[in-house]
C-alpha cells in the first residue's frame, strides 16, 4: 500500500484503540477523566442514534411499498374477479421489486452487522473479552454494517426513483 494509506490505517487503528480502551475504563469504574482533560460523550447515543435511523429507513421504505396499497388491491380484486383479464405488473413495477429487494438484502446485512458488533461490546462491557479481543472482532462488523449502510442509502435512493411509476395493468 502507498504511505499515506498506511498512515490513514494507523490513525484509524488509533482512533479505534483509544474508543476500545475508554469503554474498558468506563466498565471497570474508573472515574477518572481521559487525557487532556476532555470530557468524552458516551457512544450509547450515537448507537441508538444510528439504530433509529436505520429503522426509520426501513420503515419508510416499506411505507413507500405499501403506498395506496388498497388501490391496488382493489384494482387487482376486480380484476381477478371479473376474470376477463389477468393483471401483469408493468416493466417499472417488476423493476421496483427487483429494487426493493436489493434494498431489503443490504438493510438486512446491516441489521446482522449491528447484532454482531452488539454482541461483542456486550461481552467486552462484561468483561468477558478483552479490549484487543474486542477490537480484534468488532472491527469487522463495524466495516461491514458501515459498507452495507451506505449500499443500503444507494439502493433505497434508486427504488423511491422507479416505485412511483409503478402500476398494475390489465393484459
Amino acid at each position: 500500500m502507498p504511505p499515506e494509506q498506511d498512515d490513514t490505517r494507523e490513525r484509524q487503528l488509533a482512533a479505534l484503540r483509544r474508543y476500545v480502551s475508554d469503554l474498558d475504563v468506563r466498565r471497570s469504574g474508573d472515574a477518572a477523566a481521559p487525557p487532556g482533560g476532555q470530557r468524552r460523550r458516551s457512544t450509547w447515543p450515537w448507537l441508538l442514534v444510528t439504530f433509529l435511523l436505520m429503522a426509520v429507513s426501513l420503515a419508510g421504505g416499506i411505507a413507500i411499498g405499501s403506498r395506496d396499497q388498497a388501490g391496488r388491491s382493489a384494482q387487482l380484486a376486480a380484476t381477478t374477479a371479473s376474470s376477463v383479464a389477468s393483471p401483469t405488473a408493468s416493466p417499472e413495477c417488476a423493476e421496483a421489486v427487483e429494487r426493493a429487494n436489493r434494498s431489503m438484502s443490504y438493510a438486512v446485512k446491516v441489521a446482522g452487522a449491528l447484532r454482531e458488533h452488539t454482541q461483542i461490546m456486550n461481552d467486552l462491557l462484561n468483561g468477558k473479552i478483552s479490549a484487543d479481543a474486542a477490537l480484534r472482532t468488532g472491527t469487522p462488523s463495524l466495516i461491514t454494517g458501515s459498507a452495507e449502510a451506505a449500499r443500503f442509502d444507494v439502493a433505497l435512493a434508486d427504488y423511491r426513483k422507479v416505485v412511483d411509476r409503478c402500476q398494475l395493468r390489465s393484459s
